[in-house]
């Protein structure tokens, strides 16, 4: 059975400066998926929304990041046979997505 996840990032830069740093961080991701064989194979900007699917273990996996002025949020539905992953997914985007989000430091 699918298992959806949700992911919510909080941050304080405004949904335009947001949007900079994650489209500007998509080769940092890319990079990243790549040290743990996994692919991204679709990136489709709609508005504020990034639809995406990454590949790994011989299935895809397709979601959504929406873009808030205080939030950003992951929406993912993975395969039940990647669905054991589900936490370390969590916690990877999580974790990846402060450092992007992250105001720099005067």
């Amino acid at each position: 059975m699918a298992k959806p996840v949700s992911i919510t990032i909080s941050h304080d830069l405004g949904r335009d400066a947001a949007l900079g740093r994650l489209r500007g961080g998509i080769d940092r991701i890319r990079d990243r998926l790549g040290m743990v064989r996994m692919q991204l194979v679709e990136e489709r900007w709609e508005g504020d929304s990034l639809y995406f699917g990454v590949a790994a273990l011989g299935q895809t996996v397709h979601g959504r990041v929406d873009v808030e002025d205080a939030l950003v949020r992951v929406e993912v539905t993975l395969p039940w046979m990647l669905a054991v992953f589900a936490e370390k997914l969590k916690i990877g985007v999580e974790k990846q997505g402060q450092i992007l989000l992250e105001k720099p430091k005067p």
